[in-house]
C-alpha cells in the first residue's frame, strides 16, 4: 500500500443514482434564485436540502437520449491548520510532470490566465471555512477541442446558477488515456460569505450543466447500444437506472420507454426475472421491487469484493490458489487471526471499501470487507505473512447522538446551535457544526425532523433510530484490524524482539488448527527456541517464556524500533492517563500486538495510541494528553484550537 492520493478518475463510470429526479435543462438558475440574497449560507442550504423544497421533474433529455456523458465528482475539504499545506501538495499533483497533452508538465489555469498563480490562490484561501475539489471527466474528452475553454464556460454557468463570481484554478490531465479536469474552487462568495452549494445541485446540477455544454460543442451523443455484458451483469448498470426511473408504484410499463431502448430493456428485464429480481405480470408490464437498486448494488459489491481479493493475492505467495478464496463473515465479539495476504480496493475508487485477504489459523484463505481506506491504513507497508487479527464489534452508538439527545431533552425536544451553545458553552463552534451536519444527515434518514431555521425535532428514541440508520448503511458489525506481529512468519525465529511465535509457545495466543500451518509453526517454534537459547533466553525447548524473559525481549523490540526510526538513545515512555506529552509525530510502530504513534521529543519518545488520522500529520509538532483512554492531539502553531482528533 502507498499513501492515499487524489484519484485519477480517467475511466468513465456513470454515477449511480436511482429516482433522484433532476430539473429539466435550463431550470437550475431559476431554482437557485429562489433563495433570497438575504439568506445566510446555512439558511440557504436548509432551503435547498429540505424535503420538497425544490420540485423534482423528469428531465426532457438524458445521457441515454442524446446528451454527452460527463462525470463530475465533488469533494468538500474543510480548512484546518494543515489544509494550506495539503492544498499546495494537491495543486502540485495537478501540475505534475507528464500530465500535459504532449507529455510536458501540467499547467494550472484560471478564468483569465493560462498560467495561474497557485501561491496567490492558496494564500487567498487563508481564513476560508472550506474549499471544493472537483474532478470533471467527459466521456468524449479526447474530442473536445479546448479543455481550458470548456472549463471556463462550465464555471461561467456555475456562476450564473449560484449568483456570484467564483474564485477557482484548474488543470487538465492527458496522461491517463481519458483527458479529464481537476478544479479547485474557493468556498467564498463575492460578498465574503461562505459559499454553500445546494446538495441537489452538487449531485445533479453540475453534471447536467457540463453535459449540456459538451453536447453543444460535440453535438448529440450517438447511440452506442448496450453491450451483452451490461444486459447480463449482476450489478447496477446504466440500463437499470433507466428502468428504475420508469417504475411507478412497483410497476414498469415497457411502452413508456423510448422505442430505441425497449429491446435492450426487455433483454435486461428477462435476465432480472431469471435471477428472481423482477417479475413479468403480462406482456409489456413488469413488477419491479423498490429495493432492486440496493439488491444489485449488494450483489455487485460482492462480485467486486471477490475481484479485489483476487487482485490482492495475484503475483504473491497465494497467487496460484485463487480457487481457495472465500468470504469471511465475522460476527460481533468474534476474532479471526491469520497470515496477511494482501488488501485491495473494492471498485474503482482507492479510498472506498477494501477487501482484506488472510490465511486463517484454520486453513481458510478468506477475505473480509473493510469500510474504507482508513480502516486498512494500519496495513500500510506490512509484508505478506505478517500476523494480523480482525475483530468484530457491535457498532456503537455515536457520542454525538447522545449529546444531541441530552441537549434536546433539556430544551423540550428540540435542538439548534443556540440550544447547544447554551447547554454546553465550552464547546467550540466547529464542534457544534459537526452535530448540525450529523442531524442534517439523520433527518434524511428519518431519525429526526428538520423544523427549519437550523432547528430539529428530536424524539426520545432518537439515539436508537440514528444507530439503526448507521447499521443499515455500514452494517451491524464494525471490524477492527490489528497487527499482532509485523514480521513474516518465516522471519520470526531470528527476530530481535518479542514475536507471535513467542506468544504461541507461552499460550498467550492460540496455535493454528490447520494441519499444514500447525506443522510449520511447530518447526518454526523449535527454531525460535534454539535462537533464544543462543541469546541466553530459555532452555532451547519450544515452551513458555517467563515474565523476565518476555520483558527482555520486549526491551529488545523497543530498541530495534527506535533505532529504525532514528530515535535510539532516548527514554521511551507510554502515554499515561492525565499526563500531557509533546513532540513530533515520527511514524507508527507495531510492538507486542499494539500499534503506537511514535512521538519524538528532545530526550523522550512517547508511545501513544495510533489512529489513521495521524498519517496526515506526519513530521508535525504536537501536544497530547490521554484522558479516559482517548488521546486528544493538538498540532502546530494552532495548538490552542486543536483539530478535535479524539484518538
Amino acid at each position: 500500500m502507498t499513501e492515499p492520493r487524489e484519484p485519477d478518475d480517467h475511466h468513465f463510470k456513470p454515477p449511480m443514482t436511482a429516482r433522484r429526479e433532476t430539473p429539466r435543462a435550463g431550470t437550475w438558475g431559476r431554482l437557485l434564485n429562489r433563495a433570497t440574497p438575504s439568506m445566510t449560507p446555512r439558511a440557504r442550504a436548509r432551503h435547498f436540502n429540505a424535503k420538497g423544497s425544490v420540485q423534482r421533474v423528469r428531465p426532457v433529455r438524458s445521457a441515454a437520449g442524446g446528451m454527452r456523458r460527463v462525470m463530475v465528482k465533488v469533494r468538500v475539504v474543510p480548512m484546518t491548520g494543515a489544509s494550506k499545506r495539503a492544498l499546495t501538495f494537491h495543486l502540485r499533483y495537478v501540475e505534475r510532470d507528464g500530465a500535459g497533452a504532449e507529455g510536458e508538465r501540467g499547467e494550472i489555469f484560471d478564468a483569465q490566465s493560462d498560467a495561474a498563480d497557485t501561491k496567490s490562490f492558496v494564500e487567498r484561501t487563508d481564513g476560508d471555512r472550506h474549499h471544493f475539489r472537483l474532478i470533471m471527466n467527459p466521456e468524449d474528452g479526447r474530442d473536445l477541442p479546448d479543455l481550458k475553454a470548456f472549463t471556463r464556460d462550465f464555471m461561467n454557468r456555475l456562476e450564473e446558477d449560484l449568483g456570484t463570481p467564483l474564485d477557482w484554478v484548474a488543470g487538465a490531465h492527458y496522461d491517463t488515456g481519458r483527458p479529464h479536469l481537476h478544479i479547485v474552487l474557493r468556498g467564498k462568495r463575492d460578498d465574503g460569505q461562505d459559499l454553500v452549494i445546494p446538495r441537489d445541485y452538487v449531485s445533479h446540477g453540475m453534471r447536467q450543466r457540463s453535459q449540456e455544454l459538451a453536447t453543444e460543442i460535440l453535438g448529440p451523443r450517438q447511440d452506442r447500444g448496450v453491450s451483452e455484458r451490461d444486459v447480463t451483469a449482476d450489478r447496477f448498470t446504466p440500463m437499470d437506472r433507466t428502468l428504475v426511473a420508469q417504475v411507478r408504484e412497483g410497476s414498469l410499463i415497457l411502452g413508456g420507454l423510448p422505442e430505441d431502448q425497449r429491446s435492450d430493456a426487455l433483454r435486461r428485464l428477462v435476465h432480472l426475472e431469471a435471477r428472481g429480481w423482477a417479475q413479468r405480470v403480462k406482456p409489456g408490464l413488469w413488477s419491479v421491487p423498490s429495493h432492486l437498486r440496493d439488491t444489485l448494488h449488494k450483489v455487485g459489491e460482492r462480485e467486486g469484493r471477490e475481484a479485489a481479493a483476487t487482485r490482492a493475492v495475484w503475483g504473491g505467495r497465494w497467487g496460484g490458489e485463487i480457487e481457495r478464496l472465500q468470504p469471511l463473515e465475522i460476527g460481533a465479539g468474534e476474532t479471526v487471526v491469520g497470515a496477511y495476504a494482501g488488501v485491495r480496493p473494492i471498485g474503482f475508487y482507492g479510498n472506498g471499501p477494501q477487501a482484506l485477504v488472510m490465511e486463517t489459523m484454520d486453513g481458510r484463505l478468506g477475505h473480509v470487507r473493510l469500510p474504507s481506506l482508513d480502516s486498512a491504513l494500519i496495513l500500510d507497508r506490512v509484508p505478506e505473512r505478517a500476523i494480523v487479527s480482525v475483530t468484530g464489534k457491535a457498532r456503537p452508538e455515536r457520542a454525538s447522538d447522545r449529546t444531541i439527545a441530552e441537549i434536546a431533552q433539556e430544551r423540550g425536544g428540540t435542538y439548534s446551535t443556540h440550544d447547544h451553545h447554551l447547554a454546553r458553552p465550552d464547546d467550540s463552534p466547529a464542534f457544534i457544526e459537526r452535530h448540525v451536519r450529523r442531524l442534517e444527515a439523520m433527518s434524511r434518514e428519518g431519525a429526526c425532523r428538520a423544523l427549519g431555521d437550523g432547528r430539529f425535532a428530536i424524539s426520545a428514541d432518537y439515539v436508537a433510530k440514528a444507530s439503526l440508520a448507521d447499521q443499515a448503511r455500514h452494517g451491524a458489525v464494525d471490524l477492527e484490524v490489528k497487527v499482532l506481529d509485523v514480521r513474516p512468519l518465516e522471519q520470526q525465529p531470528q527476530a530481535w524482539g518479542i514475536t507471535w511465535l513467542d506468544d504461541v509457545m507461552s499460550d498467550r495466543a492460540k496455535a493454528p488448527t490447520s494441519p499444514a500451518l500447525a506443522a510449520e509453526v511447530r518447526e518454526l517454534g523449535r527454531q525460535r527456541a534454539e535462537t533464544l537459547k543462543g541469546w541466553g533466553i530459555g532452555s532451547g525447548e519450544p515452551s513458555g517464556l517467563g515474565k523476565d524473559e518476555t520483558r527482555k525481549l520486549l526491551g529488545m523490540d523497543l530498541n530495534g524500533q527506535m533505532k529504525r526510526l532514528g530515535q535510539d538513545g532516548k527514554l521511551v515512555q507510554i502515554a499515561q492517563e492525565g499526563k500531557a506529552f509533546s513532540g513530533t509525530y515520527v511514524d507508527r510502530g507495531h510492538i507486542n500486538g499494539q500499534t503506537y504513534a511514535v512521538i519524538g521529543g528532545k530526550g523522550v519518545v512517547t508511545l501513544a495510541p495510533w489512529r489513521p488520522a495521524l498519517e496526515a500529520c506526519r513530521d508535525q509538532a504536537m501536544i497530547g494528553v490521554l484522558q479516559g483512554g482517548l488521546v486528544d492531539f493538538q498540532f502546530g502553531p494552532q495548538r490552542g484550537r486543536g483539530l478535535g482528533l479524539e484518538l
